[in-house]
């Protein structure tokens, strides 16, 4: 069954200026290695309501043993104690299964695209 992972940030005061580029460049090289991710949409929040957490990914997996595939690749692994421990001041995550009947990728990729849209509007 289709399984979902979402995570969110806050970023800690202190973390470097070019946090987001590093993340957002480093999460783009988790996708080109490890080949049980489905899709992989992320970005940063736009700022139209207080109290947001910065940085959110969806990470789309056929099933719940690929995403597990993802958690403990090292890779991965290495990816969160360069780029996310010691960097965050909040972190939330969850996991769930998605319908079988509809493609996440698809739905995930389409709103992505509208919320895009919707902040080059108000650029």
């Amino acid at each position: 069954m289709p399984f979902r992972h979402v995570v969110m940030f806050q970023w800690a005061d202190d973390a470097p200026e070019d946090q987001v580029e590093r993340v957002r460049a480093g999460l783009e090289d988790l996708r080109s290695v490890i080949p049980e991710i489905r899709s992989y949409v992320h970005g940063s929040d736009v700022g139209v309501s207080e109290g947001n957490f910065d940085y959110v990914l969806v990470a789309d997996f056929d099933n719940v043993n690929d995403w597990r595939v993802y958690r403990d690749h090292p890779v991965h692994v290495l990816f969160i104690e360069e780029h996310i421990k010691g960097k965050v001041k909040n972190r939330g995550a969850v996991q769930y299964q998605t319908p079988v009947d509809r493609d996440p990728h698809d739905y995930s990729h389409a709103r992505m695209q509208e919320l895009l849209a919707q902040v080059d509007e108000l650029g």
